[in-house]
């Protein structure tokens, strides 16, 4: 799955999250925070030493690498449930301990913001060929459906351009008509 195809599945869990859960935020910290959902969409596959950040740093093919060999390989421990209770607790104790305590309440906003992306993304994957190790260590990779492969997603395919991005702009329509002063309300 594309990267373009992650934060558009984790914008769309963001908008949904923020229906169940409506907040307001003012539009700073509301930017910030729609930021930190596309950035965390895209941090578990740091694991993999090709991803776009690694290329675009000076020494990030070294540094890809070695966070690849740490974190047991692509679609390993970043994107499982180990991994994720195990990032929310380090983007935690760093809210915490590094942040003001007067700006406390935005910055677990906009922490939270980040884990929705993270957790978007081994959900999305989960709905691809390889499927996600959601019990790492464990080699067992779960798949949705269970059924043929080409109903998963594979990385630019026809099913993930044409059919996943279409299900999520026809969702995201559907919130946005539905629940548009919510989201208003989230920037004011």
């Amino acid at each position: 799955m594309t990267s373009t195809t992650h934060q558009m599945i984790a914008l769309v869990f963001a908008f949904f999250v923020l229906t169940l859960f409506p907040v307001s935020v003012g539009p700073v910290v509301g930017i910030i925070a729609v930021i930190a959902v596309m950035v965390g969409a895209l941090t578990p596959d740091l694991d993999q030493p090709t991803a776009n950040i690694w290329r675009r740093l000076i020494g990030g093919n070294v540094v890809g690498n070695i966070f690849n060999a740490f974190s047991g390989g692509h679609r390993h421990f970043t994107h499982s449930i180990l991994g994720i209770f195990l990032i929310n607790w380090a983007v935690s104790l760093l809210t915490t301990h590094l942040i003001n305590p007067s700006f406390i309440n935005e910055a677990t906003i906009v922490a939270n913001a980040f884990l929705i992306g993270y957790i978007s993304h081994p959900i999305a994957d989960t709905f691809t060929d390889r499927g996600v190790p959601w019990f790492w260590p464990l080699k067992i990779h779960i798949k949705i459906p269970p059924g043929p492969e080409e109903l998963r997603v594979t990385t630019n395919s026809f099913v993930e351009w044409l059919i996943l991005r279409t299900g999520i702009i026809v969702i995201a329509v559907f919130l946005l008509q539905s629940y548009l002063p919510t989201l208003k309300n989230f920037f004011a």
